[in-house]
């Protein structure tokens, strides 16, 4: 009898640990049940939330942009996940173009090289559709003949909150003639492929230049000349740039005239009639340097005329002589013609100044441009600042931390 009770107490002791690792695993299992399905939860709604980013920026200009305040994001998620949970797009705001210009990257090597390759075959520009009232002028400052050419902004908080505001620069000019100067292999400006080369088609596809329509209800008529100079009016946009082209154009000219034995020759004989003796080499320098100038104002008015400028100069190509620079001749329609028409258009050019310009300023210029007409066509108070192109999302589940970044 005491055995058969022995045994009995021990299958009893056993039968209760049993039942105890039992429902220890019951309930282990359960909890991480529920935070498996948490995870999973968490994360479709993260992918959620990066659906709602603005559809008018990706219509118009190819980029995903998450708007709305972290208050907003974590009510959303909230309501996704019934969860205690929370989001915040700050370490993902477009204080940090590196971001943006990722997106334009992956955008021009998949559904911007298909647009590329499509208008080059039907010869027709993007245009887009009519323009709705703009948000961004003073009423009355312009008359609606000059608004469909040149405009200036002149709104207060769209300018103050533009985000190219706080990003420095240096002047377009200056930098224009130090790189005409030390152009050894212009060409290379064009080789397809690099990240230059994707942000400058870019932004030649997406925004109206000079010539060139892109959108009939874009505020700037001279949207890649706004990158290149920054200036807030349309005339200012193309003077400054204009400065700029002539500035890389003297460069190139001054290099030719040293390089071309008869020029030379012209530009010591006329320098030795000026200032016979020692001052001639000084004098020799500044009839170059005006004949370049003056060969380099010419330039920029062919270039206008849809005359094509080769960037490195020949005989042929060249267009003012020294007697025109001399007896300031200006030519005909305001410009001399060359005997041949090659080279490259005025929309080369604005690569080349393109490519001097620093990535941080073309991309925050470039969201300056997005802001300025999204104020205008879509929403009057919409702010780039409060955009970002990604989300950070966290809960607490079962005294477990769960997090994950999403980005676009």
């Amino acid at each position: 009898m005491q055995k058969q009770g022995s045994s009995a107490v021990f299958l009893a002791v056993v039968l209760a640990c049993l039942m105890s690792i039992t429902l220890t695993l019951v309930f282990a299992g359960r909890m991480q049940a529920q935070i498996s399905i948490a995870d999973g939860s968490l994360d479709l709604a993260s992918v959620s939330l990066l659906s709602e980013y603005d559809y008018y920026v990706q219509q118009d200009y190819g980029l995903f942009l998450l708007q709305g305040s972290d208050a907003q994001l974590s009510a959303d998620l909230r309501d996704y996940t019934r969860l205690n949970a929370k989001a915040s797009a700050g370490r993902f705001c477009l204080v940090n173009t590196d971001e943006v210009r990722a997106q334009i990257m992956e955008y021009m090597k998949t559904g911007g090289a298909r647009h590329m390759i499509s208008e080059a075959i039907s010869g027709e520009e993007n245009t887009m559709p009519g323009a709705t009232p703009d948000m961004t002028r003073s009423p009355g400052n312009e008359s609606s003949e000059s608004a469909a050419r040149d405009r200036t902004l002149r709104h207060g908080p769209t300018i103050t909150s533009l985000p190219s505001r706080a990003v420095p620069d240096s002047d377009i000019v200056t930098t224009a003639w130090k790189l005409g100067e030390s152009l050894t292999n212009p060409e290379a400006i064009f080789r397809t492929g690099s990240d230059q080369f994707f942000i400058t088609e870019y932004i030649l596809q997406k925004f109206n230049r000079t010539g060139s329509i892109r959108g009939t209800d874009h505020f700037f008529s001279s949207e890649v000349e706004y990158i290149i100079s920054g200036e807030l009016s349309d005339v200012q946009n193309k003077r400054q740039t204009d400065l700029a082209l002539e500035a890389v154009r003297s460069g190139l000219n001054l290099t030719h005239i040293y390089s071309d034995p008869e020029k030379m020759s012209l530009v010591s004989a006329a320098a030795e009639a000026i200032t016979p003796g020692p001052l001639g080499a000084v004098t020799q320098f500044a009839i170059a340097a005006a004949w370049s100038a003056a060969e380099a104002v010419n330039d920029v008015k062919l270039l206008h005329k849809d005359h094509k400028v080769p960037l490195v100069k020949t005989a042929a190509s060249w267009a003012i002589d020294l007697d025109t620079v001399l007896e300031g001749y200006s030519g005909e329609d305001g410009c001399v013609y060359p005997q041949i028409n090659t080279g490259r258009t005025y929309e080369d050019y604005l690569r080349i100044l393109l490519y001097a310009k620093d990535d941080t300023i073309k991309t925050a210029r470039i969201l300056d441009l997005i802001q300025i007409n999204m104020r205008k066509n879509h929403d009057e108070a919409f702010l780039i600042q409060e955009c970002a192109t990604g989300v950070s999302v966290s809960a607490d589940v079962n005294g477990k931390k769960l997090s994950r970044d999403r980005v676009y």
